[in-house]
């Protein structure tokens, strides 16, 4: 199955019927075609069983900048879901590409392979979604 839009690849996704390799070449779709559209389904995606799937949509996110990166310190903030350790790791492979992100997420990166990760993921994903929230804020006014 060939893969031809941003649709079409969110709807392979969220299709568990799908096979992996059928999920994989979607989530490998958008990271050669992102779309912001696709944000939410590829965040969750990083909490996806195949790895193959999560590490696609991690690469995907890094390449849609401030709002892949807001969406997921939202779910990294998000109590019910810090404590999955599959999107610990991949949140970590989307921050480690080298994107020029508009916050510091060194400590956010610690964090997330440290000790007590959920809890410490969860702190600094809270305080650096705050942080992109005043900076909005302030460009705004």
């Amino acid at each position: 199955m060939e893969v031809r839009s941003w649709e079409q690849a969110v709807a392979i996704l969220n299709n568990r019927l799908n096979s992996v390799a059928e999920r994989e070449a979607a989530a490998r779709f958008l990271k050669k075609n992102p779309e912001p559209q696709a944000v939410p389904r590829l965040v969750k995606a990083l909490q996806d069983e195949d790895f193959g799937v999560r590490w696609a949509a991690s690469e995907a996110l890094s390449q849609l900048g401030v709002h892949a990166l807001e969406t997921v310190l939202g779910v990294l903030a998000d109590p019910d879901q810090v404590g999955d350790p599959r999107l610990r790791e991949s949140a970590y492979h989307m921050l480690h590409l080298g994107r020029a992100w508009p916050v510091p997420v060194n400590k956010l990166m610690q964090s997330l392979k440290g000790p007590a990760a959920d809890l410490a993921t969860l702190e600094e994903a809270a305080r650096l979604l705050h942080l992109m929230r005043d900076q909005e804020r302030q460009s705004g006014l």
